[in-house]
């Protein structure tokens, strides 16, 4: 076990534990540190040393801020994922041209749902399922409320729709359209739905003619940290899901070596 578990685990004090119900609770930082460790684990101490995710799908809607998304993608190749490929609708292919894109992903980018590569036949099943994360950036009002509505008519609404895992949304748009009751209706639907949506942050509006009107959008810092912390609270659930399936496993072999003893 790594010092820095040991030093942790081995000197509870006021600041570093609290008891609750005579019982000792770690602190928040703490359980992180034990699931990093676990990861490492998980994972490979090799591959913590390169990056924490296999392979992101990312899917880009039509928001202004896809001009941008050259920058989130260097910043995620170096330090969050392996590998990267990407869905992007008609609308943000107008904004940036996939061509670009490419520069950035490990296969073409995929607009239709009919295109296709020497390793994609299906864009919107065979896209899903080799992601071992799906990111949508930008999210736009119009991909939350498809996703949220459970609406399909693009090659990346479709795949969200087809998604198994839980998608991170991160949208971006004018501020006055993320606070609106529409927008922020289809967001508690994606939330209670199962999905991961990142709070963006405040910044001037680049499509109004008013300086002083502002966009929320996601900042790339911001964002690769709750990247990671979505990818270590799906890794959390997958050890609970594991550790639960062999409890009932253990289970059923006793009640198979009772019945067999009757």
């Amino acid at each position: 076990m790594p010092p820095w578990i040991r030093r942790s685990i081995s000197t509870p004090t006021a600041t570093t534990a609290r008891q609750s119900r005579g019982r000792y609770v770690a602190p928040g930082y703490l359980r992180l540190n034990v699931l990093l460790y676990s990861l490492i684990m998980w994972k490979g101490v090799g591959r913590m040393r390169e990056r924490m995710c296999d392979r992101l799908l990312v899917g880009v809607a039509g928001s202004v801020r896809a001009v941008q998304l050259p920058e989130y993608l260097q910043v995620l190749r170096a330090e969050f994922t392996e590998q990267i490929k990407i869905i992007a609708t008609r609308s943000a292919s107008r904004m940036i041209p996939p061509r670009i894109l490419e520069l950035y992903a490990d296969d073409r980018v995929f607009v239709d749902l009919w295109d296709r590569s020497p390793t994609v036949k299906v864009p919107h099943v065979n896209l899903v399922e080799w992601a071992e994360m799906f990111l949508i950036l930008p999210a736009t009002a119009s991909i939350i409320g498809k996703a949220a509505n459970g609406i399909g008519d693009d090659l990346l609404s479709t795949a969200v729709i087809m998604a198994r895992a839980p998608v991170l949304f991160a949208p971006a748009m004018n501020a006055d359209m993320w606070n609106s009751a529409a927008v922020q209706r289809n967001v508690a639907q994606l939330v209670r739905d199962g999905n991961y949506v990142v709070q963006p942050s405040l910044g001037l509006s680049v499509t109004s003619s008013q300086n002083k009107v502002h966009g929320v959008g996601p900042g790339i810092e911001n964002l690769l940290r709750q990247l990671q912390h979505f990818f270590l609270h799906r890794l959390q659930v997958a050890q609970l899901s594991s550790s639960s399936l062999v409890a009932h496993r253990a289970l059923e072999n006793e009640l198979s070596a009772v019945s067999d003893k009757g």
